[in-house]
């Protein structure tokens, strides 16, 4: 009875074991999987976020795997000025950031609104903007948004920033077919590089 007692003790025994063990891994693998859906869901928002169209140009960063989006541009008397760039001369702020036009735009008046103006942020500005480099003056304004913000214009463009930009010198804007039209650098005579 006494080895009866003690294999039945074990057998029991390696049983209850077996079962915790499980269970305890268990308790220990949800967070561990709602961390990865967490993940898996916030890649996957950040893919859904890419409203551009094919266009055949690389959308850089904006709502791909690309580069983060840049913080909200500066604001403040805008300056304007021209960096060579492999795509020529172009217009960039004052920190080297590259400024795009929209095509679907009027002149002096933004088509960019809601979403897009998440996706190309306005070039902001209070007060005359101030030229530089081979920027001509006389082609520099400013446009009143339709939610009272002020927008810098050049020959009549308003002028952004590409969210998939993360810093100066890059351009990843470029010829983007996205909200309803393509986006493009600006030449110091006002035209679009394309």
């Amino acid at each position: 009875m006494g080895v009866w007692f003690v294999t039945k003790s074990l057998l029991l025994g390696n049983r209850a074991g077996s079962r915790s063990r499980p269970r305890r891994l268990g308790l220990l693998r949800r967070p561990l999987v709602a961390l990865v859906a967490l993940a898996a869901a916030g890649a996957l928002a950040a893919g859904c976020g890419n409203n551009s169209g094919s266009g055949g140009y690389s959308t850089g960063g904006y709502g791909s795997g690309g580069a983060a989006p840049t913080s909200n541009p500066p604001s403040g008397v805008a300056t304007v000025t021209t960096a060579s760039t492999k795509l020529g001369m172009i217009l960039v702020d004052g920190s080297g950031r590259t400024l795009y036009l929209f095509e679907k735009d009027q002149p002096n008046q933004s088509a960019c609104s809601g979403a897009c103006v998440a996706a190309w942020p306005v070039d902001p500005g209070s007060g005359t903007p101030k030229a530089g480099g081979d920027v001509k003056a006389s082609l520099l304004g400013t446009i009143s948004r339709s939610d009272n913000t002020t927008q810098v214009t050049y020959n009549h463009h308003p002028l952004y920033y590409y969210s998939g930009d993360s810093g100066a010198g890059q351009q990843n804007g470029q010829g983007v077919d996205a909200f309803g039209a393509a986006w493009f650098v600006v030449a110091p005579n006002g035209a679009k590089v394309g």
